[in-house]
């Protein structure tokens, strides 16, 4: 039992420690939410750019033409986008003689160009083949 005159409580000393633990418990927290806020915006980012290429890439050989060459626009939202279409060879090691192959391959890639920030511009790149029927009456 506390003598009598004394006051019971927590000290100067105690009352700083426990506003310091405090205080750096929060400064953590707010890291991880802020981290978290980062990723979330990040991914939604990313996101929006795959859904951009994949839509795209569908346009190949319906609306955009396959042949060489290179083709480019731009997006609703200001990103720009770049295709870019060669034929592609596949090297044959049998024993037939092929004059002629039914399909020809082109390799395409996509470069979807946008801002980020002030002074910096992000690129994603898009690798895909498509297969063309070939024309019959362009036999050798």
């Amino acid at each position: 039992m506390p003598k009598r005159g004394q006051q019971q409580g927590f000290t100067l000393i105690e009352i700083i420690a426990a506003f310091t633990i405090l205080a750096m418990t929060f400064m953590v927290v707010l890291e991880i939410l802020s981290n978290s806020s980062a990723n979330t915006i990040k991914s939604s980012e990313r996101t929006e750019i795959a859904l951009q290429a994949s839509s795209k890439m569908a346009e190949i050989g319906v609306t955009i033409p396959i042949e060489e060459g290179t083709v480019s626009g731009e997006f609703d939202n200001g990103h720009r986008w770049d295709i870019s279409m060669r034929p592609y060879d596949i090297s044959y090691e049998g024993d037939t003689v092929m004059d002629f192959a039914p399909i020809e391959l082109y390799h395409i890639t996509l470069t979807i160009r946008w801002d980020y920030g002030d002074y910096q511009e992000r690129v994603a790149e898009f690798v895909s083949l498509r297969a063309l029927a070939a024309e019959y009456g362009e036999r050798p």
